[in-house]
């Protein structure tokens, strides 16, 4: 299952934000004391006619902080864990609580497939399934830094 495709599930919060982290290591070793593993930060950003989902690295960022209790003296992104994941791809992101279907989904200038399931949104207090966009096989790989746009 490490090479095994990864689907981001986002539920939104009211003000259409939503944010979350993703650690890996390789679960066998203690490899990661010597920075050897993948830590993401994935970010929604909300305006009026833009919705922004980002990946980030979150461990160049943060190599003084306690790992499993240690602390890094250093990070290099491409550590050879990464590396080995260097091939896994988000196969789909799915958001939940949007207001809207949005015009176009896009990655850079690349037009993405999506599809929008209408439903309740996240703001308000009315009662329902969730409204549901699927956006399929992105293009992006789980250790990269990237940007996925919907525009409205």
């Amino acid at each position: 299952m490490k090479r095994d495709p990864f689907t981001l599930k986002i539920a939104l919060s009211q003000s259409g934000s939503a944010s979350g982290e993703l650690y890996l290591d390789d679960g066998e070793s203690y490899d990661h004391h010597e920075g050897n593993f993948v830590w993401r930060e994935f970010v929604v950003e909300s305006t009026k006619k833009l919705v922004k989902i980002s990946s980030k690295d979150l461990a160049s960022k943060n190599a003084d902080r306690v790992v499993d209790g240690v602390e890094l003296a250093a990070y290099n992104k491409g550590n050879p864990f990464a590396n080995a994941l260097s091939s896994v791809r988000v196969e789909r992101i799915v958001v939940l609580g949007l207001k809207n279907k949005p015009s176009k989904v896009t990655l850079g200038n690349t037009n993405l497939e999506y599809t929008f399931e209408e439903g309740v949104a996240a703001i308000g207090k009315r009662e329902g399934v969730a409204s549901k966009l699927t956006v399929k096989d992105p293009g992006v790989i789980i250790t990269s830094d990237w940007a996925v746009v919907l525009e409205f």
